[in-house]
């Protein structure tokens, strides 16, 4: 939930997921951990603990 504060769009989200646990993205893990992330913010978002807008023509999750 702390990743979520922005609002943020999923590769931001992503990007904090990995740098605030001092890991580096490769193209091995991009897909099956995105798709977990994407299940769970959409999760989150089902459960009410998330926002989500478009701005810009990009889906903004942030922290309700």
């Amino acid at each position: 939930m702390e990743l979520c504060k922005g609002p943020f769009c999923f590769e931001t989200i992503l990007q904090r997921l990995f740098t605030g646990d001092s890991l580096t993205v490769n193209f091995e893990q991009c897909a099956p951990v995105g798709s977990t992330v994407r299940s769970y913010l959409a999760w989150l978002k089902d459960e009410g603990r998330l926002g989500a807008r478009f701005e810009d023509n990009k889906l903004q999750w942030e922290w309700v």
